[in-house]
């Protein structure tokens, strides 16, 4: 009786269940083929999920984050492990081993919903999560969970492990409107995913339960709990070693407070020239199986990106500074690139570094210039247009001197002769339209231009005024092979031998101008431009290169007149070229064919404006068809002092020389003392011998010395006797 009993009984059971099965798989069914279902859309995914490979300089996979839809995606590789163990060990510690189901906490999970009555636990794993978070809502109900769990069985077929996982990180919301976890380590710690520290990491895991709960600007203290939770969980997990999870542990928790922190680095604009390239839009190509080479130099955009994340300029309203920094090689291929700003990159008024390029390099070139012209600094009116320099007028000068102190009426000078039509013809070279007015020698220029554009510009000045476009995309690779390789085409823009010149000149500015701050032990050619009005300044910064590479650096902002190109463009410019040439330093700049080097008198030019040669002068660079070609005449000196007696006893009498000033010396007890002369003679009363010797100057440059002279006035006719038989060059002639 009792045998047949729990028969009876085992059959009752097993029909229940059968039941109960047969009715939830028909449930489901019916769940399934309602109107409120919603089907698994593998395109959702996609949009945050890319097959695309983007690869640096040396072949290797660019480590940076991905923008699509404007939000950063990073990939999984890019990350420490650490990080996304983190993830798995709080959210879903089984997630490599079920199939998107974990059935051991969802029966946990019925049990606990069965003791409270109530349906708070949900027991969801990470592929659960991720289509809540791309397919449903966040409603609470039997169906949509059941909806959920269907398609997280649908997603473990169609995507692996790692790609679910770099999805799910990528999507997942951290608080302060943070999407993803790139976004979320920008906005929380100031840096890139990448560089994540395991407390970092375990911080951000911890977080996504209850961003305004656990995140550290919202309650520290829970924020550390949470944390060392998670690491706990790690621990136990065996995802992390006990020095791991010590160090992590009392690692202290810190954060960067709110701020609006929009930045673009190589990634955004690599894919952006690749869009272009190919036609197709962002989601097109971030679907793509296209490899995509860059001229990336990862190393330098790393520390590049490092650098300026840090820089902490402020303007006067308390805003951060935007920023633009673009490094290329000299023929325009980009090696590191960030901006920061809503307007880092877009067209602005480049000041004064555009100066060589619509003014002093094409007048170079057209030969109305040379380095050592004349030009008179004084305030000028140009029918209506009155320029002014901020440190006042220095009178005459020349065009090298012009450009090293950066003075604005010389500028508007040569871009007069120049003529503004001449001047837009070759910006037209270098892809720079408009009609322009004689601003443009203060870098007013009609349109603007981006910080790429400027950099194109001085990488035309170093490559020997040969253009390049500024590119960032050297090959991209298809399935089929490849199907684009970089346009190697250049157009020549300025002779080499005004591009040497004004490189020159450039080169001054560093070592004597106002772009000191970055003198280094190796050669240097930059300009700086301040953009303003006496209420404020709006930009700042300086472009330059050496012969390797060609960099710009602006900022932008609402800053006080104590912002300018000199100081912290030049600063943070110096910081780069330090990290770039840490271990090498590039070479000096040649001089190439069709220039050369000539003293030029410094009393001709200063005096009467005029370009002479002279063994003895100021050293310029000339173009060898734009050279002066007059010598100053041979001056011959060969004066002697002759001693006379008279009324008034012995006299000296100086000769007289045209611009000339004596000065004469008498011995002393074997030392030479100088003797006050009255209109060049020198007399006293005495009958001992005496020696003395004259010094010449001609407009106060010392050109000739005496012989010695004994003089002796007890003679009946006195007589002078040459004691010192010595010559010199300087007894017979001196070259002017």
């Amino acid at each position: 009786m009792k045998k047949n009993f729990f028969k009876i009984l085992l059959i009752i059971v097993c029909c229940v269940t059968l039941l109960g099965a047969v009715g939830g798989i028909c449930y489901v069914g019916s769940i399934k083929n309602s109107e409120k279902y919603t089907k698994f859309d593998g395109g959702k995914l996609n949009k945050v999920y890319t097959n695309l490979t983007v690869l640096d300089d040396n072949g290797q996979q660019l480590n940076q984050a991905m923008y699509c839809n404007n939000i950063k995606q990073v990939p999984l590789d890019a990350l420490p492990t650490y990080t996304s163990k983190a993830f798995v060990a709080v959210e879903d510690k089984r997630f490599f081993d079920h199939g998107g189901i974990d059935l051991r906490r969802v029966c946990g999970a019925i049990l606990h919903n069965l003791k409270s009555g109530s349906f708070k636990e949900g027991a969801s794993t990470i592929s659960q999560q991720l289509i809540k978070n791309t397919h449903l809502d966040n409603q609470k109900t039997i169906e949509r969970k059941i909806n959920e769990m269907l398609l997280a069985l649908e997603l473990e077929k169609a995507f692996s492990k790692e790609q679910i996982l770099e999805i799910y990180l990528n999507t997942i919301y951290f608080g302060r409107n943070a999407y993803g976890i790139e976004n979320a380590s920008n906005v929380y710690f100031d840096k890139s995913a990448c560089d994540l520290t395991l407390s970092e990491s375990a911080i951000l895991a911890g977080m996504i339960k209850a961003p305004n709960t656990y995140a550290p600007d919202k309650n520290i203290e829970k924020c550390k709990n949470r944390r060392d939770l998670v690491l706990d969980l790690m621990f136990d997990q065996g995802a992390i070693t006990e020095k791991e999870y010590t160090d992590a542990k009392n690692a202290p928790i810190s954060f960067v407070k709110q701020k609006q922190l929009m930045e673009k680095t190589y990634m955004y604009y690599a894919l952006k020239e690749a869009c272009r390239i190919l036609n197709m839009t962002e989601g097109q190509l971030l679907n793509s199986n296209y490899t995509i080479e860059t001229f990336c130099n990862q190393k330098a955009q790393e520390q590049v990106a490092e650098m300026f994340r840090k820089d902490a300029t402020m303007d006067k309203n308390g805003k951060l500074a935007d920023i633009a920094c673009v490094l290329t090689n000299n023929v325009g291929e980009v090696v590191a690139c960030y901006m920061r700003g809503e307007n880092a990159d877009k067209v602005g008024q480049p000041g004064s570094t555009f100066k060589p390029i619509a003014v002093y390099t094409p007048a170079l070139d057209a030969r109305i210039i040379s380095q050592a012209s004349p030009v008179l600094d004084e305030p000028t009116n140009f029918n209506g247009y009155e320029p002014k320099n901020a440190g006042g007028y220095i009178g005459w000068t020349t065009i090298k001197q012009a450009v090293t102190k950066s003075l604005n009426v010389p500028a508007v000078k040569v871009l007069n002769s120049l003529t503004i039509s001449t001047a837009e013809k070759y910006l037209q070279k270098l892809g720079i339209a408009g009609k322009q007015n004689l601003s443009l020698a203060l870098g007013n220029v009609e349109g603007g231009v981006t910080p790429f554009e400027l950099s194109e510009c001085y990488a035309t000045l170093a490559n020997g005024g040969v253009a390049s476009d500024t590119k960032f995309v050297k090959r991209i690779v298809g399935p089929k092979g490849v199907v684009y390789q970089a346009d190697n085409s250049v157009k020549q823009v300025f002779k080499p031998t005004a591009t040497f010149l004004m490189t020159d000149m450039l080169v001054d500015v560093v070592n004597n101008g106002t772009a000191k701050n970055l003198r280094k032990n190796y050669q240097i050619a930059a300009k700086t431009g301040t953009v303003g009005d006496k209420n404020g300044n709006s930009d700042a910064l300086v472009a330059g290169y050496t012969t390797k590479h060609t960099f710009v650096v602006w900022y932008r902002g609402q800053f006080d007149n104590s912002m300018c190109g000199a100081n912290a463009p030049c600063k943070m410019a110096s910081q780069l070229l330090d990290s770039l040439y840490k271990d090498t330093s590039p070479a000096d700049f040649v001089a190439p064919n069709g220039v050369t080097k000539l003293k030029v008198d410094k009393t001709s030019l200063e005096s009467e404006q005029q370009l002479k040669i002279s063994q003895q002068g100021l050293e310029f660079w000339f173009d060898n068809a734009n050279k002066p070609t007059e010598k100053v005449e041979k001056t011959i000196y060969n004066y002697t002092i002759d001693g006379k007696n008279d009324k008034n006893g012995t006299c000296l009498q100086m000769p007289t020389v045209l611009n000339g000033q004596w000065e004469l010396y008498e011995q002393v007890d074997g030392n030479w003392q100088k003797v006050a002369l009255d209109n060049n003679r020198y007399c006293y009363d005495g009958e001992n011998r005496r020696i003395f010797y004259a010094k010449l100057y001609i407009n106060g440059k010392f050109v000739y010395q005496t012989p010695n002279v004994e003089v002796c006035n007890s003679c009946e006719n006195t007589t002078r006797e040459q004691t010192d038989k010595r010559k010199s060059w300087l007894d017979f002639w001196y070259w002017q």
